[in-house]
């Protein structure tokens, strides 16, 4: 094989795998979004009591993934709905960065400069330009933070009083006689805990 038809050759392979990556793009990020919402009425309804004592023991036992991590999709489901899980898998775009476009993002498409841009593998190369551009907007009209000072002083506040509920439901628990008193008190401690993952804590500032 001369070099002309080994190029040509490795060029339609290179076109050819890149379609499947297209392809499994797609439906990766209507699959994840999918698996949230599955994750979601499971945890909602707590269709998992059949099978185990807890959401922490179902997750680990019939999922086989952490309770923060289902935690996590379902807090970004709930704050974003699915089309942060097409976009995010098409451009790979953090929670935190999603926040600052969001407002241009329907289901299935986003808009820049009234052009409608449809959340397909086809149009990535338009979205990620499309995602850079906002973000640089947003970073050029964005707000100056509140000082340093002023912001620690309200943490500090907060986690406090955040504090002092969450011995009061230690206690609760630990003076509650009744198994299904203490799993009411769980899944309560447990909502708190999926309000604080919601995204992005975990991200640096």
């Amino acid at each position: 094989m001369n070099e002309p038809e080994a190029a040509a050759e490795q060029s339609a392979e290179l076109c050819r795998l890149l379609g499947q990556r297209r392809a499994f793009t797609a439906v990766a990020g209507r699959c994840s979004a999918a698996h949230a919402q599955l994750l979601r009425r499971i945890h909602d309804e707590k269709l998992y009591l059949p099978l185990a004592p807890s959401w922490r023991a179902f997750c680990g036992t019939h999922l086989a993934i952490t309770c923060r991590h289902a935690d996590r999709l379902i807090a970004l489901l709930n704050r974003f709905g699915p089309a942060y899980f097409e976009i995010s898998q098409l451009v790979g775009i953090s929670p935190r960065q999603y926040v600052s476009i969001e407002s241009v993002v329907r289901q299935h498409s986003t808009q820049l400069n009234g052009q409608t841009i449809s959340l397909i593998p086809e149009n990535a190369p338009l979205v990620l330009d499309a995602v850079d551009q906002l973000l640089r907007q947003s970073r050029r009209t964005g707000h100056q933070p509140r000082s340093s000072e002023s912001l620690r002083q309200r943490v500090i506040k907060l986690t406090n009083r955040a504090r002092d509920i969450a011995h009061q439901l230690v206690r609760l628990h630990h003076n509650s006689h009744s198994a299904a008193d203490r799993e009411f008190i769980l899944e309560a401690a447990n909502e708190l805990r999926i309000i604080l993952l919601q995204p992005d804590y975990d991200s640096p500032r």
